[in-house]
């Protein structure tokens, strides 16, 4: 149980007094003593020599301008910065992802091995989780990393900044709150043709959505990197044209499919040696 004003902030920047119960069931799977490790990566982050972002997204709708900050994380990696990114395996995402490697393939635990190798991990969590669940699991999962220097939270809830604010000074850590919501009247026609806007041959109307993410990611990622807002978006919508983007999603897919089976193989050869 949380006891302390800091730790109880957790749950309360969505306004709650607490976690519920499902939520501390997973935490005491994944932690032998989540107090412990949230207080030792506290500690740890002062000496971590480390610079990972996460960035942490509650569940993306179909036809939603929101699913523009799914290209951030290979955005942040492009530009040599390490980052992990958090948001439920919606269907909206596995049409992403699913072209590249078996995103749907829940029984392989994400080892975060490519965030050393590519300088990305794309995280998918449980879609049957509500978003306030996701938003509480993602953050202590963060937290307890003393690698990690800033969060992103992008969320239509509203999310106490003030508690916000008591977290960033406790864990010594940088927090930045985006609200999805004002993205409402931003519909995206959809089935959305990933040739046209993540290859360089776009019509018209993927010139101007590819100018929309772009805009949006430089709005979220403005402080990551040193450039000014204008040039880190015209920096972005560049990489929907020459197709940066496009090629760092499809290393990261074949990094991860390798990884699914050398880990399916290996079940395969535990079952066999038990049998």
């Amino acid at each position: 149980m949380f006891v302390t004003t800091q730790l109880n902030a957790i749950a309360e920047i969505l306004g709650v007094e607490r976690f519920s119960n499902s939520i501390y069931s997973i935490l005491q799977q994944q932690y032998v003593n989540i107090e412990a490790t949230l207080l030792r990566s506290k500690v740890l982050r002062n000496f971590s020599k480390a610079n990972t972002h996460t960035i942490i997204q509650t569940a993306i709708p179909r036809d939603h301008a929101s699913l523009a900050y799914l290209f951030a994380p290979f955005v942040l990696a492009n530009l040599n910065q390490k980052v992990i990114y958090s948001t439920p395996a919606t269907a909206a995402v596995l049409d992403v992802f699913n072209p590249y490697y078996q995103a749907e393939a829940k029984q392989f635990r994400q080892d975060f091995e490519a965030l050393d190798a590519l300088n990305l991990v794309i995280d998918l969590m449980p879609d049957d989780l509500s978003d306030v669940d996701f938003l509480h699991l993602a953050l202590v999962k963060a937290l307890c990393r003393s690698d990690i220097s800033s969060i992103f939270l992008l969320s239509p809830l509203e999310i106490d900044q003030q508690k916000c604010a008591e977290l960033e000074k406790f864990f010594q850590i940088k927090i930045k709150v985006l609200s999805t919501a004002s993205l409402d009247n931003l519909q995206i026609d959809a089935p959305l043709n990933f040739r046209k806007l993540l290859f360089k041959n776009k019509d018209t109307c993927y010139s101007e959505l590819c100018q929309q993410f772009a805009r949006l990611n430089a709005e979220l990622l403005h402080g990551c990197v040193d450039y000014r807002d204008q040039q880190l978006q015209h920096l972005i919508d560049d990489m929907f044209y020459t197709e940066h983007i496009y090629e760092k999603l499809s290393v990261y897919g074949e990094f991860m499919q390798t990884r699914l089976q050398n880990h399916l193989q290996s079940k395969q050869q535990s079952v066999q040696l038990k049998a």
